[in-house]
């Protein structure tokens, strides 16, 4: 929750045009996202996470999205092991997901571009036919 407020701030100071209307049509939380409507994301999130990343794509991708590296480590941190870079990609991509939500951005349509950007074109087309006909926040992935 930290990293979320972290980065919800810094973003917040960059944006304050945006600051006015944002409360009153996003109430701020930094909670769990349980939301009914943001189910097929992050479903799609912990596929990609346990399914589809390789160890170091979840630091390559939270790097195109201006994690910092110490946001990083605090991340890598909580979990050790094989496999502990699954956990590590989906804690970093819902953190992730939180700030573009708030920012009402299209998430399934950056994710398949952090991917692309990363390198990873096999994660980036398999997310590309997993999200094609589902509703992630009304976009496309071109």
């Amino acid at each position: 929750m930290i990293i979320k407020a972290e980065r919800y701030f810094e973003w917040k100071k960059g944006n304050a045009e945006s600051n006015e209307t944002l409360h009153s049509e996003f109430p701020l939380t930094f909670k769990l996202d349980h939301k009914p409507e943001t189910k097929p994301i992050r479903t799609t999130i912990w596929n990609l996470a346990y399914n589809l990343l390789k160890p170091n794509d979840w630091k390559n991708l939270a790097r195109v999205w201006h994690f910092t590296e110490h946001q990083i480590r605090a991340i890598e941190e909580q979990w050790a092991g094989l496999k502990s870079y699954q956990e590590h990609g989906h804690r970093m991509i819902l953190i992730w997901l939180h700030g573009a939500l708030i920012t009402n951005s299209c998430p399934g349509k950056e994710l398949y571009e952090g991917l692309l950007s990363i390198g990873n074109k096999s994660a980036a087309d398999k997310l590309r036919v997993e999200t094609s006909g589902k509703e992630l926040k009304k976009c496309t992935v071109s």
